[in-house]
């Protein structure tokens, strides 16, 4: 049956992905999202951006003794590390995998406004972890191969995260790189593989985060499109947004009235 976009009320769930550099004021806008918030926080920094926010969270980190230290040699005569190797096998991201699948089985999510997951970067380094180790390479340098098996990996759990049926954001850091021969600078999400490509086609809002703040007056805001330059799979389905938004939280005490709620639910 032949129906009319005209009459579409209903636009599903949120999909949104927050991006830029460290200290851009990603994890803080979790506090300003909405109704009931889950975070599973990966960053070792996340707990003292959102300390007093009304957040439900976990936290995955790895163990002291999961991670691998030891300086590898190249050469064939290199001398031997003096530093012991890792004790014990990396298994926060496959811990995290049984747990996330847990818990929507059970329907945990259902309770919740939110779910949001700092950083896919974090969890990235523990998906390299477990591949790394699987592989008998851990603490080695990573080949080409893990780069593309990771990046599928992250990938299809994303494709999974974001059907849940249920409002998603996820935070992440972007890097920049200049090809050699035309020295051309490139602006890139900091993804493995191909979930630079597919990660982003299962967003409904790609934002890049910017600071502003100058001396004692901090400011924060959203890129909500692409300019020529920098990252250019930033986008919004949100109508009538400038392409630059003040999303600075000036009461953290009252945070649902300002930052991202203020342009999810502008009345």
């Amino acid at each position: 049956m032949v129906e009319s976009a005209k009459d579409i009320t209903d636009t599903g769930f949120e999909n949104i992905l927050l991006v830029g550099q460290t200290g851009s004021g990603k994890t803080t806008l979790i506090r300003s999202l909405p109704g009931k918030v889950f975070a599973y926080l990966f960053d070792p920094n996340a707990k003292r951006s959102l300390a007093g926010a009304d957040v439900d969270y976990e936290e995955w980190l790895p163990d002291v003794a999961e991670l691998d230290v030891t300086i590898k040699k190249f050469n064939r005569d290199a001398r031997p590390s003096d530093k012991p190797e890792s004790e014990r096998e990396p298994k926060v991201y496959i811990d995290w995998c049984k747990d996330i699948a847990q818990k929507s089985e059970e329907g945990f999510f259902k309770k919740y406004d939110w779910v949001c997951f700092d950083s896919l970067t974090f969890l990235q380094r523990a998906c390299f972890d477990r591949q790394m180790y699987i592989n008998r390479r851990f603490g080695g340098v990573e080949e080409l191969a893990d780069y593309r098996v990771v990046g599928s990996k992250i990938s299809d759990l994303m494709r999974s995260v974001t059907s849940e049926g249920i409002n998603i954001l996820c935070t992440g850091h972007i890097t920049e790189w200049q090809d050699e021969l035309t020295k051309k600078i490139t602006t890139q999400l900091s993804l493995a593989g191909s979930a630079k490509t597919m990660i982003p086609l299962m967003f409904t809002q790609i934002w890049q985060c910017h600071s502003q703040s100058e001396d004692k007056k901090p400011k924060f805001v959203i890129q909500t499109m692409p300019e020529k330059r920098g990252l250019q799979c930033i986008r919004s389905s949100i109508s009538g947004l400038e392409m630059f938004e003040d999303v600075t939280i000036k009461n953290f005490s009252n945070a649902q009235k300002s930052g991202i709620a203020k342009i999810l639910n502008p009345n």
